[in-house]
Order: C-alpha cells, then structure tokens, then sequence
C-alpha cells in the first residue's frame, strides 16, 4: 500500500509520520498533492480539464485539474509529474512549469471522510491536440478544452452554462453541458480563481500568485 507523509499546519511541513493513503484518509490527516494545469493559447485561450472516473473515489463524473495527486512518501514537486505521465501520457520537465504556490483543499469523498490537501498549483501551456493524450481509464473519464471566457462567464454569471465536446478514454468523443456544479466544491472558489488567472498567465503577466 502506497505511503504519504502527513503534513504538521500551521506550516505544513513534514511531521515526520509516515501512514499509508488510505489510513491518512481515514484519520483525515493532512498530505502534500500535485495540482498542473494545462493552459492553452490556440486555438483560443482555454483551459484543459479532465472528466473524473465515475468509479472514483472523491468527486466522481466532476470536472477537475487536468492532471493531479497526491505525493508518495519521500516526494517532492518535480515528482508530482509522474502523475501527469500515468493520467493523460504527457512527459514535462519541471523547469517549464510555472509555480502559482500552495491551497488547503478540504473536501468530503464518497464515504464521508474529508480530504484534507496541502495543494502545489502549477501552469504549463500546452496547445497539442486532445487526441494526443493517452488517458489513464481508471482515473481520467475524458478530457475537454474550455474556453476562458466561457469558464470565467459560468462561475460568475447565475445559471449561465455552455457545451463542450470531450475526448473519451476508448476514443470516442462527447458532449458536455458545463455548468456551475460540473466542478468540484471548493470552499475558495478555486476553479473560478484558476480561470482567472489562466487569463493573467496568457497575458504575459509574470509573478502570478494563487
């Protein structure tokens, strides 16, 4: 069984302790993730989510980070790009990664148990098509491009929703109507913050701080 290393607040930094994933959620510890985003300026400036696994379990069918996780025992942030190989096939190298800084995710999963994240948050842009990425069917649904415009309209207008087309793991394409809750609940409304700042990254802006 995969080993994590339970994070001591208020600085998050390593205890020391070392439990497995499923005891540090039972106990609902806090432990160390990886959050990359996938920015993209062609055709249009959008952002690029995944569908989660129905069979997931924390927020299944949602709309989530292109690719995340949590860190094993002994992991750093270079290493949190093992999860984007396994989930969507793509290989970076940390020195393309822009850094945004750290979130607390707290979060109930299917059974109840809240998740409690200390979340490294990073951009890359990216514009390869869709049909380039090879998904990880037990984590990765399908995966979708979503217009900045549209992602910033849908978190702030009242009921406001758009369709997306997503690629599905088997190849296959879908339809999807994105709305407000398609997307996980994050107590600091942290996808309508991603949206805005995918905008600010795509400007040329530097020094951008979650």
């Amino acid at each position: 069984m995969e080993k994590v290393d339970i994070l001591t607040p208020p600085t998050f930094t390593k205890s020391g302790i070392i439990k497995t994933i499923k005891q540090a959620w039972n106990n609902e510890d806090w432990i160390g993730t990886f959050n990359l985003w996938i920015i993209q300026s062609e055709p249009i400036p959008s952002v690029v989510y995944q569908v989660r696994s129905p069979k997931s379990s924390w927020a299944p069918g949602k709309l989530d980070v292109t690719a995340g996780g949590h860190y094993s025992s002994g992991e750093e942030l270079e290493d949190g790009l093992r999860e984007v190989k396994e989930e969507l096939g793509k290989r970076y190298k940390p020195k393309e990664l822009t850094y945004l800084g750290r979130k607390m995710h707290v979060s109930p999963d299917v059974n109840g148990k809240m998740r409690q994240n200390i979340v490294d948050i990073s951009f890359i842009l990216d514009n390869s098509q869709l049909s380039t990425y090879l998904l990880q069917e037990a984590e990765v649904y399908a995966i979708t491009s979503l217009p900045i415009g549209e992602l910033i309209k849908v978190h702030s207008k009242l009921e406001y929703q758009f369709q997306a087309e997503a690629f599905v793991a088997d190849g296959k394409t879908i339809k999807l109507d994105v709305k407000k809750d398609s997307f996980p609940f994050n107590w600091d409304n942290y996808h309508f913050k991603i949206a805005l700042l995918a905008d600010r990254f795509l400007k040329g802006e530097k020094n951008l701080i979650y």
